[in-house]
């Protein structure tokens, strides 16, 4: 997962439900300031659906560009919420991403366990809030119930 010391010293890259600010809202249970998020880009990966899942996951793949989004100045506390969320399917690695102004960035991103099915489908955020994002907050419900808070 991600250190704790990474708060407030290196940015997190979302590729899939955390780039919709309503998911990262809820996550964080928290109101996120939009100065702090900024478009971003992942080269050498495809962002590809999990079989059964409405999520994604990244897979390696050369040439490739997952469009995503930078999440700067997480608190400890955040931290700790979204490594709760993603805990179980992902893993978090450190990768340099690009920002619109060509500046590369060293950011943390959750790439899926060996297990996951994924299936050579891209997956589309757009798609995902027609078909997925309405029953999204239940699903939320059961992953983040059992989060215990920190002071």
């Amino acid at each position: 997962m991600i250190p704790a010391a990474a708060a407030g010293r290196q940015a997190l890259f979302f590729f899939g439900t955390l780039m919709d600010l309503d998911v990262l809202t809820y996550v964080l249970e928290r109101p996120v300031d939009l100065d702090d998020l900024r478009p971003a880009v992942l080269t050498a990966f495809r962002r590809v659906a999990i079989a059964g899942a409405s999520y994604p996951t990244l897979r390696p793949q050369s040439g490739a560009r997952v469009q995503g989004c930078l999440l700067r100045r997480a608190s400890r506390r955040d931290i700790a919420r979204i490594n709760h969320f993603e805990s179980g399917e992902y893993r978090a690695e450190l990768h340099t991403v690009a920002t619109d102004d060509g500046a590369e960035h060293s950011a943390w991103l959750y790439l899926g366990l060996d297990h996951l099915a994924c299936t050579d489908e891209a997956w589309s955020l757009e798609d995902w809030r027609q078909r997925h994002k309405p029953g999204f907050f239940s699903a939320c419900d059961g992953w983040m119930d059992d989060f215990v808070a920190f002071d």
